[in-house]
């Protein structure tokens, strides 16, 4: 019994794997550049149509740190960050970013 058990679950097996790699294209096989170029129009434009907002600002990793000007100081001497744009800013007694002006 065991033999038939395990002899019909590998038939039934290959038969699965079998009909994925079906669906699959070969190795040899590659896409016209013309293929490539409409599936590349289509995956665009269903990206436009559908935007997912999983990610709308860009990940960084976990150990980044801002990178910090030591010449500048806020007006209490609070240590000036630099951002991802450009902009300098510290941190007031509040614990939110107080820009400085560009001309500072």
């Amino acid at each position: 019994m065991k033999k038939v058990v395990i002899a019909f679950s590998l038939a039934l097996g290959l038969f699965y794997s079998t009909d994925t790699l079906a669906q699959t294209p070969g190795i040899g096989e590659k896409m016209s550049v013309a293929d490539r170029m409409a599936k590349a129009r289509a995956a665009k434009a269903d990206k436009k149509v559908n935007p997912s907002s999983d990610n709308p600002e860009k990940a960084m990793p976990a150990n980044y740190k801002m990178p910090v000007t030591k010449v500048l100081k806020g007006p209490n001497g609070e240590v000036v960050h630099e951002g991802e744009r450009g902009g300098k800013y510290y941190i007031n007694k509040n614990g939110h970013k107080t820009y400085l002006s560009s001309n500072q």
